[in-house]
């Protein structure tokens, strides 16, 4: 079935719902002052949506600090979530129809007044937000724009032009919010990474949600040689997800046998605990736009993040600015020589070596 489709059958079905049951309230209700006992907060995409959200998360729990907030997160988060600040408990929920019911089992157990929907899946996410007893449903439409069902939503936003932070920020100011923070910060208790004081630690992440994303391996690799022939206390470490493996083979069988030496392959070896104090421990990451990239930023770890296919004005780093280093380049005919393996590639080795030297104040050996 189509999402048009979904939509229309979901509309139908809350219409026959909330006629005869259900505590839903008209929007025209809805009061800045009121308090609420009971909220649940939904973020049940990627783990970098879910640091996107951190910062209104925080906004909650001090604008509401007794009431009872349930976070609705998807099940590959949870290290990052569990035991966390600003909520006082968590249900696992993959955004499909057929986990459905014990959502609605879990969420009616503290039944909600409000449900604030960050980052999920329509129309499942409205859905179950109506029938779990929600009497006011703010959402953030996202990429939906006018989704078809906003007769539910109290409020809603679409069409934003800036950072992703703001956005949400925006969103819940109509509860009378603070919207003035988007400080970034990992809510779930953590080991601490130590750096090294012998050695200069530069973390790689290799991969992105999609190859468009990624910075090509060759020059990953035309980098690390470069950094390890020039830094005699240069080590580089790299991260990333099982699917990334390939990308870590590729990257050892190019780099010199010097280099080689001097590099840890960590991919697909760390659950996010294990990331969060690794990467902890860096003195600097390069990577994409991808999710270690606003662990880094959460954990105000110097990073270099590299955007062609993605606008930093919507997700780079807008906290600490001394510590990050966005490089920014836009695609022309005359770059397209450059995008052989990737569209990231107009991005220099040459380039990313200058910036790291400058952000670390390495000695030239």
């Amino acid at each position: 079935m189509s999402k048009k489709w979904k939509i229309k059958v979901a509309d139908w079905f809350l219409r026959r719902y909330t006629a005869k049951s259900g505590r839903f309230q008209d929007k025209a209700t809805f009061d800045s002052r009121l308090q609420f006992d009971n909220i649940v907060i939904y973020s049940t995409t990627a783990l970098g949506d879910f640091m996107f959200n951190t910062p209104a998360l925080r906004a909650m729990r001090e604008r509401y600090p007794n009431a009872h907030i349930t976070l609705v997160v998807h099940k590959k988060n949870q290290e990052l979530v569990e035991n966390g600040r600003y909520y006082d408990r968590v249900v696992y929920w993959d955004s499909k129809i057929k986990s459905l019911r014990p959502l609605l089992k879990s969420l009616r157990e503290h039944q909600p007044d409000l449900a604030l929907i960050l980052h999920s899946h329509l129309p499942y996410d409205i859905i179950s937000a109506v029938l779990s007893g929600a009497k006011y449903i703010i959402r953030d439409n996202y990429s939906s724009g006018i989704c078809g069902l906003e007769p539910w939503l109290t409020n809603y936003i679409f069409h934003y032009y800036g950072h992703f932070i703001r956005r949400k920020l925006e969103l819940i100011s109509i509860l009378g919010c603070r919207s003035d923070d988007p400080t970034m910060e990992i809510p779930a208790p953590y080991q601490p990474g130590v750096k090294s004081s012998e050695y200069c630690t530069i973390g790689f992440q290799l991969g992105a949600s999609t190859e468009s994303r990624c910075w090509p391996v060759s020059h990953f690799a035309r980098l690390a040689d470069e950094l390890v022939a020039k830094h005699a206390n240069v080590r580089i470490v790299l991260i990333g997800g099982p699917f990334d493996e390939g990308k870590a083979q590729q990257f050892l069988s190019q780099v010199s046998p010097q280099t080689r030496e001097c590099v840890d392959n960590r991919i697909g070896k760390t659950g996010l605990q294990a990331l969060l104090t690794l990467i902890d421990s860096f003195h600097v990451l390069v990577t994409g736009d991808t999710g270690p990239l606003h662990l880094a930023v959460a954990l105000k770890v110097k990073t270099i993040s590299l955007f062609v296919t993605a606008d930093s004005r919507s997700t780079g780093p807008i906290q600490d600015p001394e510590l990050h280093r966005i490089i920014q380049v836009s695609r022309t005919g005359y770059t397209m020589p450059l995008e052989a393996e990737s569209p990231m590639g107009v991005i220099q080795p040459q380039r990313i070596y200058a910036e790291v030297v400058d952000h670390l104040s390495l000695n030239k050996e």
